[in-house]
Order: structure tokens, then sequence, then C-alpha cells
């Protein structure tokens, strides 16, 4: 006789087995992974309600994880400041002191940074170059800004301090020395660069700007001579980078001499490239890689892949050249430019912010993640409520920014959809933002997380005009604990699987328990 199953049977098996398979997720395929922003943490602790914490840089240390801020309170101390983070940032504790007593004015009167730059070699000891004068209270001019570097082999927690270059006395064409900037070689880290801008840009300036390099072939604690990059136009800041082979790259504004009065139109202001193959004694003759503009906001940055030939350039401008002519009316992006064969030839701009507004990006900063992925990070108004600016320099700063973020993968052919970082927009009317004092937004990267550092109005109110420092990180793989997008919660891939583990489980039993009642 033919057995034969009972049709409300046959329906609860086929129900079992197809919600046990969706609901157990072991050895099913795990879901699709977005990647998670970590709530914004404060770093400093200052409550004085007058204090301006700002132009804040990340590092993290290649040996064991741990983050490091440097910034500095230029309306309080003024000194530059280490900060430092055992537990991937989470929380935060203030680190060495790198001043060296008188010299500990490293923030200048809220000024345009950076204060300071950090780098760590591959066998974790950090350098953080600064420049610093006496806390006078004199013209800015008139103060002799000399060039120092430190460096710690105990991740921060201690220092120690080498004069790169004296400055000298009532002599502002050499004294004033500012935009200090620092490169390690990746695979000779006694090898390090300083770079900064020597000399004033008014017209009183008896010599042009010049952008000088000093270098040292023993880990920072003594420098050769600096050696200028310049034509004789002179020229901003530094941007530098040092790539696997120990060639050295650098980027920087060209500058006119004598400079024009500030109020009338001067000559476009091309981005030059340099590069040095015998560790900055002699560099090559300057390549102009970006025509620049009339009037230019900070000089671009730099990275290097260590273990490729690529060379990234991220910069904001506006993309017309003539941005000082009668009645233009334009707004900053952020541009990145790639080069894949060490500098000899650079790649097209690429436009990085991705928003079809007609609101300003300013500041950009960026990273070389261990696996090659390149990560830019900027202060962007595409929320800000304020109407926005048209800027042809360092105007239209106000309104309500936010941090975002972009990656590219292709050695920046193309760059990724755009994510904000940042859990609330910062007023940039308050701080000292808008004086001025800033700098790019400070990022790291691992393989799998991306940090961030920026200046942040938050804990502000219009009669004392504070500023913080804040921190965040992106989880790629969107792991990250108490992991928050940027404009709102979102709920750690860990809950949803186990969720979906109890939901298995209570459903199968559910099921088994039907199934006999139905045999019985």
């Amino acid at each position: 006789m033919k057995h034969t199953t009972h049709p409300g049977r046959r329906a609860l098996w086929w129900t079992l087995a197809v919600l046990a398979t969706a609901a157990a997720p072991a050895g099913a395929q795990a879901p699709a992974r977005r990647p998670a922003v970590t709530a914004a943490v404060q770093v400093t602790a200052n409550a004085a309600p007058v204090r301006f914490h700002n132009t804040p840089q990340i590092a993290r240390n290649p040996t064991n994880g741990e983050l490091v801020v440097v910034e500095s309170d230029v309306r309080g101390s003024r000194r530059c400041s280490i900060h430092l983070s055992t537990d991937d940032g989470r929380t935060w504790a203030p680190g060495g002191d790198p001043m060296v007593e008188p010299v500990t004015d490293c923030g200048f009167y809220g000024e345009y940074g950076p204060y300071a730059t950090m780098a760590f070699g591959r066998n974790g000891d950090l350098y953080v170059a600064f420049v610093a004068s006496e806390f006078l209270v004199r013209a800015r001019n008139d103060v002799p800004r000399h060039v120092f570097l430190a460096r710690s082999a105990d991740g921060g927690r201690t220092f120690d301090t080498t004069r790169v270059f004296d400055a000298p006395e009532g002599n502002p064409d050499r004294g004033l020395n500012k935009g200090p900037m620092v490169a390690v070689d990746p695979n000779a880290p006694e090898r390090v660069y300083v770079g900064w801008r020597q000399g004033i840009f008014a017209p009183s300036a008896k010599e042009k700007l010049k952008t000088s390099v000093a270098a040292s072939e023993d880990g920072g604690r003594t420098f050769g001579p600096p050696v200028g990059l310049t034509d004789e136009r002179g020229g901003d800041y530094p941007a530098l980078a040092v790539d696997g082979d120990g060639t050295v790259h650098a980027v920087y504004w060209t500058r006119a001499f004598p400079p024009v009065p500030s109020d009338t139109p001067g000559p476009p202001r091309p981005i030059q490239y340099v590069r040095s193959s015998d560790r900055g004694r002699t560099w090559s003759k300057g390549e102009v890689i970006d025509p620049g503009n009339q009037a230019t906001p900070r000089p671009p940055l730099l990275a290097a892949d260590p273990k490729s030939s690529t060379v990234y350039m991220v910069w904001y401008t506006n993309a017309e050249v003539n941005n000082q002519a009668p009645g233009y009316q334009g707004f900053h992006d952020i541009f990145l430019r790639a080069s894949t064969d060490a500098g000899l030839t650079w790649g097209e701009r690429v436009t990085v912010n991705d928003d079809r507004t007609t609101a300003n990006q300013f500041e950009p900063g960026l990273s070389i993640a261990p696996n090659g992925r390149l990560d830019i990070a900027w202060y962007d108004f595409r929320h800000s409520s304020a109407p926005p600016v048209p800027t042809t320099g360092q105007g239209a700063e106000k309104g309500v920014s936010d941090v975002y973020y972009a990656s590219s993968t292709d050695r920046g052919r193309s760059v990724s959809t755009n994510v904000r970082i940042t859990d609330r927009g910062i007023d940039r009317t308050l701080g000292g933002w808008k004086f001025d004092s800033k700098f790019n937004v400070g990022i790291s990267s691992s393989n799998d997380t991306v940090y961030f550092a920026w200046q942040d109005s938050r804990n502000a109110i219009r009669e004392t005009d504070a500023e913080d420092v804040y921190t965040a990180a992106l989880a790629l793989d969107g792991t990250t604990a108490d992991a928050e997008s940027g404009g709102g919660g979102r709920v750690p891939s860990w809950l949803l699987v186990g969720s979906g583990v109890l939901l298995g489980m209570g459903l199968t039993m559910v099921l088994v328990w039907r199934l006999r009642a139905a045999r019985s």
C-alpha cells in the first residue's frame, strides 16, 4: 500500500525548512555591512570659557594602533599639546609636552595653521614639527619664530626636542617662520624632513617668501641647513611626502615677489611640484602641475603610497584661474590629482565633493591606508542654512559646516560617494575658525578604519566663543561597537546577526511543537 503524507503535515515541513534556512545565519551568506561612524568624542578637556582649541591633526601608531592628536589653544596657553588614546579613540588623555621653555608660544595669536604636524616612523617613533616663539605681546612679524622637531620613542608620552632652525632677531624676512610640515621615510625612519615657509608676504618685504626644507639622517636629532625650493617668485609652505624608494616629493603655492597690494588683482599662483632623489640635498626645478588662482586658499597637501609609485595631492580652490576677474562668482571645491609614476606625470583634476549645490568646501586632509586606499576628509558647507557666499580667497567661510569623507581605490582616478562624519553641524560664526585659525581636517587610516579630528564649536555660546577638538572613526566594515551614522543611529552588525540567530531558534521550536501536535 502506497504511503501518503497528510497535506497539513507537508505544509508544515516546507514552512519549517524555509524559515529555518532564512533565520539561521550560521553557514549562510552574511548580510552586507555598511560603513559606520562612531559617536563624536571630545578630546580637549579644558573648561576655560574663552578657549580656542583648533588645527588638530591625528596620527595612528603603526606598531600598536594607539592614536595621537596634536592641537593648540590659541586663546589660552598658545602651546601645542599632545593627546593620546589607547582604546581606538573612545577616550583621550594628555600626552607629553613637546615644547621647550621659554619658547612655548606655538599658536601665535590665532593666525592660520598648521601650528604643528605629525608623522610616525614604521618603528613607532613619533615626530612632531612645530614653530614657536617666546610668549610675548609684540607685533607678530617682529617675533623670531623658531622651527622645532619633537621626537618620541614611547608614542607621545615623552619627547626630546631639537631646534631645526634658529630664527634671527629683528629680521622678519628670516625670522618669521610658519607652516611646519614633516615627513618620514617609510623604509628608513632615521630620515626625517621638515619644511616651512619663511618671510613676510607684504609690500615691506625685502626678500621673497622662501619655501624651505631641512633634512635629518639620525631620526631628527640633528638637521642640515635648510634648502630653498622656489624660483625667484618664492612660495608658501611645502607639503612633503616620501615614497618607498626614498624620493622626497614636495608641492607649494607660488607667491609673486614683490607682492602686489592686497586690493589689487595679482597674477595666478600656480602649484609647483619638486622632488629630491638625494635625501633633500638638491631638488628638481619647479614644475607647474596646476594653474592655481589669482587669490588662493591654503597650500595643497601631499601623500605617497610606500608600496607603489603613486603620489596624491589634494587641495581646495576655485575652478576658475582668474578668480579675481570683475564679476566673478565662484565657490571652493575639493580637488585631487594623482601621479602613478613617482611624480613624473600627473593626472587630471578629480572633483572629490559630490554635492550638487553651490556650497563651499574647505581644508582637505588625506591619508593612505596600509592596503593602498586613499582617504580624504574636508570641511563641507552643503547643509548650511546660511546662503552660500562666493569667495575668491579666504572669505565666505561662515555658516554651518560638517566633516565629509571620500576614498579612492583606483589610484586617484575616481572617488567614492561622500560620507558625512560629524554627528551635527558646526557653527562657524563661533570659535577660532572665524578668525582664520584653522587647518586641514586631521585624518589617519588603518585598513578597516579611518580616524578624523576636527575643531568644533558645539560647546560655545556667543559670549565666550569657545572651541574644542573632537574625533570620530569610520568603520569601513560596519562592525565598530557603539557605531552611529553621521546623521543618526545605526544598529551594529553583531546585534543584527545575534537577533537573527535567536529569531531562528524561536521559530524552529514553535514549528517543531506544531508538527508534533499535528502528528497527534
